[in-house]
């Protein structure tokens, strides 16, 4: 019998946790009675379902008579017509898998509860299969930083979470290793997140294949601008594209990114005249009117938001945490110019959205029977000034129309106020989507190959199935697209897979599937289809919607997927589709299939005088020459199908987006709503597919490769015949042959298999694993030990010789041992010895004959130095004895020069100054050098030096700071130009830098880039040495993060505090690192000419001396660019809060990333610091007094002794340099100093 201690848990190579009795060879997948508690026994006893529930979709429930319990507690009555639920495996909910299609037991109830759990844990992706599943988090998240972008583009996506990142990178590594075009196919409901996902599909991609000409960028910079004209504010998402998106990007021979082409589809034009209560009109319009300039305002003729009848509609006008002004002159405008639009161009663009939004301010009234006029003609003048059009003509447009007649005049018919209002919303909607075909032509133009280019990836990012209470003509072309991809997404998932199957010859159940290809005959098959029956209805005389809902009724009765809606309406009608039953009204139909602007406007717009206007719509118009080719419907088909024979062409990867909840709240899971999304997309017939199927394949080869070490001892006697050593296998793990299927190129099984082979074949990759550690760590101890051994007695030989140059070639042999011996670091030591005794006898020897009290100081080292080597050779005893005598007096005028120093008294230092002169040959310790040196040679900041050193003594912690600070500012101010950015000796150069890249055109100008602003990631760090290596690699993902803060790189909106704390923690946990970090934010703030970046990076720079003080080796350079550069208001806020960090922190305080809410308050001021200087008066006037004596009256009353000596004059033995001519090295060894003092008075080391 197993006991509790028996067992051991373990992990796979996948991560996935399994318990394995080392006695009984036995594993076990789920958590083994034995180690559970009689509690956990109790719970899990009975029959345990899965059973449907009106929220939540499905819940684990209990049998309890005729009905359920569910782990709440509820009592669930099945329905009567409901299926038999499923049976409850507790491995389910104890094991979760990345791969969902991995869980055992898997059933749609299963994946619906793992969806949950991971969505409610932050984990918004999952695999089913081939297909992830993105759950919209509704907030943002740390899942798109570069840290991680990096992880999946360096490492294996079989060691990475699921990711909208994987899935790119296995679209880009089959386009590298197959030679083959992908595509991602993103679809789900309005809501859901597919431009969320699109965008970030396409940011890796752009970083994984970054091109020479930065083409990546200018394909990232067109998402601002075809959002800003093609997305608006839903009930369902706040931005919602309003139109079909294929992207495909290009790659060239290097597998750079080479170009881009956007195709869009089926913009939706009656957005700009219509918005339901709580939806927007497109972003522009508010980006526009919010966010324009004064001049802007007054060319375009702009008023408030409320004053235009296009955006006051919906009684919504704003969405909550989006800035419309600020996106407009931040995000729009920039990428427009990047983009290569010309001022002329951009100007006219919104002059053209200013002139559709004052379009809708044209109202009507009646006159009469079918007439109307306008109700204020200044309203039409405005309009026409912005379209640069006649204002009578369009006066006459907007309530006026023509009637043709074959073989007569046109007649001019007055229009009702109900007609004009639908001739002007006509007009603006036909303006509005000519400007977007044109931007999408521009866009495409701008970013299109250099080159002919073979491959590319496409993303689809279009409109999900839609089910509203009014489905019209729009609704209708909308699902019949989804029913396409359906069709497509049925054909690589279930017919593929089948073809696999029979290709392999191997047995398997077929699964039934919903075939959609009916209900595509139904809406596109030639002459019988809905969609050519509207085109025919439009060429049919007399034709109308009630004839056309007639026609339908009558052709379409017998059709299954067709039902009539008599009882409710006549113009109502309603298909089966995949998702479900749709109504349709027919109302409308016609006319938005016709899809045509009548002639007199398209003639009034033509005629423009504003150039680009009447480009869009040009004088060669042959629209009535093919009526029925120019309708909606045909070039939507024909569309349509263009984009399946492209898919169809390319190797798919699939995203299914899913909307958990209808509020936008996060962390709200609605399972019966997610439950239906994930029906209607297909994801359960995949898993029924994957499960009745065998999801892991290997081929012959590779099955035994990966399987052979589990049976050890014969992996000498395996014969050749491949499916023969597969059957032995199969054999050996005991599993049927039927459940692992032996195919004519490979082995196919499922998930219960693959748990049990992969489990044993762990099992057996640690034991070897092990062994082989064994051997190779014994091998590499055998080689250190030889070597060891071999370098003792060249050592020996070197300590017995006592010669400098003997030893240190006898160490550095020593070093390539691998090993620090104890005997080598004693070496080293001798080493140190040897040199000391060389120089110390050399220098006793010529200071034995000169009078001690010249060379007391000198004498003074030598001695120490012999004390502290233990060197007493006859010299040594003979200067010691010189040296004693002398030292008895001195050491008495020292002492009370220590004294008076300390106290800093004039009469105390005059009083020792005239002991010392009175000697016969005067004292000049380096206690009197600085008696003299403070009477006569002193000025006031080195006085301030004198008091910081006081103050060290004494211990008064707030004096120290004081003066330290005070010193510092001294110190700086003098020797800017030593601590300047270009000359910090830490860089590496900027020639070594640019070789540095691997391929580079032009390292000149990579080299001048090192040091001042760039908008591109670096290539490598700018520090020349590093001690930690984890610290290197991430120094260039720190420079990511800050061009993202700073905004010269696009990353996730609203990400900057997220990227901030990574650059914080980071900086935290790697000391080495922070400097890299300061030297990379002076670099961005060096010739910045964008000032938004340089507002941010200075925010950033604050942010960073507020949470870990610059290391001691860049502070210099840090001060003195912040003095030089920073902008007036932020300089000693800057200089206060680096201070702060550096003097004030308390002893064994944690460096910790300040919250968002911190964070906030340290960039606008609100964190309340004491002044470091409170309290703090120089006091100077011991200094003022000596002054006052005057240089020569102090040099009569003090007799200087015969050294010559004068108040001016430097003392014998001093060789300091004047401060200007000091290295850039000793200053900072000055300012070190002064900081060491601080440090050790405080009690903390640096």
């Amino acid at each position: 019998m197993l006991r509790a201690s028996d067992w051991r848990e373990a992990r796979a190579a996948d991560g996935s946790r399994y318990w394995f009795s080392v006695g009984l060879n036995k594993f076990s997948w789920a958590i083994p009675n034995e180690l559970k508690s009689q509690a956990d026994r109790n719970y899990e006893a009975g029959d345990w379902y899965w059973v449907e529930h009106p929220e939540d979709g499905y819940v684990p429930a209990k049998k309890a008579g005729s009905g359920y319990t569910s782990v709440n507690g509820d009592n669930i009555q099945p329905k009567r017509d409901s299926a038999k639920p499923d049976r409850l495996n507790w491995l389910n909910l104890t094991n979760s898998e990345d791969d969902l299609v991995m869980l055992e037991n898997v059933n749609p109830a299963v994946i619906l509860f793992h969806i949950k759990q991971r969505y409610h844990t932050n984990q918004i992706y999952s695999y089913v299969g081939p297909i992830l599943i993105s759950c919209n988090p509704y907030k943002l998240l740390p899942l798109y930083t570069p840290a991680i972008l990096n992880d999946y583009i360096k490492r294996d996506n079989r060691y990475l979470k699921p990711h909208v990142y994987a899935v790119a990178n296995q679209a880009f590594r089959a386009l590298v290793s197959h030679g083959a075009s992908q595509s991602i196919v993103i679809s789900g409901e309005s809501g859901a997140g597919k431009t969320e996902c699109t965008k970030q599909a396409l940011q890796f991609l752009a970083e994984v294949a970054e091109s020479s000409e930065n083409i990546e960028q200018m394909i990232l910079m067109a998402n601002p601008v075809l959002e800003a004209f093609g997305n608006a504010k839903t009930v369902r998402n706040n931005n919602s594209s309003r139109f079909g998106k294929y992207l495909e990007v290009f790659f060239d021979l290097r597998n750079c990114i080479a170009g881009a082409k956007t195709t869009n589809y089926l913009l939706e034009k009656s957005r700009v005249c219509f918005q339901a209560k709580g939806e927007r009109n497109y972003h522009v319009f508010y980006q526009l009117v919010n966010g324009a300039s004064a001049d802007m305002r007054k060319w375009f003729r702009l008023k408030p938001l409320k004053d235009y009848h296009y955006l006051n509609q919906s009684g919504c006008d704003k969405v909550a945490g989006v800035p419309d002004g600020r996106l407009f002159n931040e995000e729009l405008l920039p990428s427009m110019r990047e983009l290569d639009f010309q001022e002329d161009e951009i100007q006219s663009i919104f002059r053209i959205v200013a002139g559709v939004l004052n379009l809708g301010n044209i109202a009507f009234q009646n006159t009469g029977e079918r007439k109307c006029r306008v109700k204020d003609s200044n309203v039409v003048q405005d309009a026409a000034s912005l379209l640069e059009v006649n204002s009578k003509a369009l006066n006459e447009v907007v309530t006026k129309t023509k009637l043709k007649v074959i073989g007569q005049a046109p007649i001019v018919v007055s229009l009702s106020a109900e007609q004009a209002k639908f001739a002007r919303d006509a007009l603006a909607k036909f303006v509005y989507e000519k400007l977007f075909d044109w931007l999408v032509t521009k866009v495409n133009r701008v970013v299109a190959p250099r080159q002919q280019s073979k491959y590319s990836i496409g993303i689809l990012d279009i409109f999900g199935f839609e089910i509203f209470e009014l489905n019209s003509y729009e609704q209708l072309c909308i699902n019949f697209t989804n029913e396409k991809l359906q069709q497509f997404f049925n054909f690589h998932t279930f017919k593929q897979e089948e073809k696999c199957y029979r290709e392999e010859g191997i047995s398997f159940t077929k699964v039934p599937y919903i075939d959609n290809q009916p209900v595509l005959d139904l809406l596109e098959k030639k002459q019988k289809g809905i969609l050519p029956m509207v085109d025919e209805e439009l060429v049919v005389p007399k034709g109308s919607d009630t004839t056309l809902i007639r026609k339908m009724h009558n052709r379409y009765s017998k059709n299954p997927h067709y039902r009539e809606e008599h009882k409710k309406k006549l113009e109502l009608f309603t298909i089966l589709h995949y998702a479900g039953a749709v109504t349709y009204d027919s109302r409308g139909f016609m006319e938005k299939d016709r899809d045509k602007l009548n002639d007199e406007a398209y003639a009034l717009l033509s005629k423009s005088t504003c150039v680009f206007l009447a480009s869009l719509f040009p004088k060669q118009d042959t629209r009535n020459k093919q009526a029925k080719k120019s309708t909606l419907g045909y070039r939507f088909t024909r569309q349509l199908n263009t984009l399946m024979k492209t898919l169809h062409s390319t190797e798919p990867h699939y995203i299914r987006c899913i909307k958990p909840n209808p509020n936008k709240a996060p962390l709200q899971f609605c399972g019966k709503m997610s439950f239906d999304q994930l029906r209607n997309s297909g994801v359960f017939e995949a898993v029924k597919i994957r499960k009745a199927g065998f999801p892991f394949r290997y081929k012959h080869k590779e099955y035994f490769r990966r399987f052979s070490c589990v049976i050890p001892e014969f992996r000498r006697k395996w014969n050749r015949d491949v499916i023969s050593n597969c059957k032995k296998l199969i054999k050996h793990f005991g599993l049927d042959t039927k459940k692992v299927q032996i195919g004519r190129t490979k082995v196919l099984y499922r998930a219960p298999e693959h748990r049990v082979m992969e489990a044993e074949r762990q099992i057996h990759v640690e034991r070897i694993c092990c062994y082989l550690q064994n051997v190779i760590r014994g091998f590499l101890a055998r080689c250190l030990y030889r070597r060891m051994k071999a370098i003792i007695p060249v050592i020996q030989n070197a300590l017995r010789s006592r010669k400098v140059a003997v030893l240190k070639a006898a160490l550095e042999q020593a070093d390539g041992v691998g090993f620090e011996m104890k005997m080598t670091a004693d070496a080293r030591w001798m080493l140190h010895v040897f040199e000391e005794e060389e120089r110390v006898e050399k220098l006793l020897q010529s200071l034995i004959n000169e009078d001690p009290e010249e060379t007391f100081a000198e004498l003074t080292d030598a001695l120490k130095t012999c004390d502290e080597i233990k060197y007493n050779s006859p010299l040594v005893q003979q200067a010691r004895k010189i040296f004693a005598e002398a030292r008895r007096i001195r050491d008495e005028i020292d002492e009370d020069g220590k004294v008076a120093i300390e106290s800093l008294e004039v009469k105390m230092l005059k009083a020792v100054l005239d002991r010392a002169n009175a000697l016969r040959f005067p004292h000049r310790s380096a206690v009197i050098e600085k008696i003299i040196e403070l009477l006569y040679n002193t000025s006031k900041d080195e006085f301030v030096k004198m008091q910081l050193k006081a103050s060290v003594k004494q211990g008064n912690r707030e004096r120290i700071i004081a003066t330290t600070i005070k010193l510092k500012e001294i110190s700086l101010s003098r020797t800017a130009e030593l601590f300047s950015f270009s000359k910090c000796a830490i860089l590496i150069s900027s020639e070594a830098w640019a070789n540095k890249k691997f391929i580079c055109f032009d390292r000149k100008a990579l080299a001048v880039s090192m040091r001042k602003h760039t908008t591109v990631p670096i290539h490598h760090s700018l520090m020349k040495q590093w001690r930690d290596r984890e610290a290197k690699r991430l120094a260039m993902l720190i420079f990511k993060n800050i061009l993202g803060y700073m905004g010269d790189r696009r990353y996730q909106a609203g990400q900057e505090l997220l990227l901030a704390r990574e650059i914080l923690e980071q900086g935290i946990t790697h000391v080495d690192l922070r400097t890299e970090i300061y030297l990379q934010l002076m670099k961005q703030l060096t010739c910045n000419p964008k000032t938004e970046s340089q507002n941010r990076g200075w925010d950033l720079l604050m942010l960073c001396v507020s949470v870990f003080p610059p290391p001691s080796m860049v502070e210099n350079y840090i001060e003195v660019f912040i003095r030089q550069n920073a902008p007036k208001m932020r300089k000693e806020k800057l200089i206060s809060a680096m201070h702060h960090r550096m003097y004030d922190m308390k002893e064994g305080a944690q460096l910790i990333v300040p919250d968002p809410t911190e964070m906030d308050r340290i960039l606008n001021g609100s964190v309340r610091r004491r002044s470091l200087c409170h309290g703090y008066n120089t006091s100077i006037a011991a200094l003022d007094e000596i002054k006052k004596l005057g240089i020569l009256s102090v040099a009569n009353a003090v007799k200087l002794g015969g050294t010559g000596l004068t108040p001016n004059s430097t003392p014998r033995g001093s060789s300091r340099a004047p401060m200007a001519q000091q290295s850039s090295s000793s200053r900072r060894g000055w300012c070190g100093y002064l900081r060491s003092g601080y440090e050790r008075c405080c009690g903390r080391g640096s």
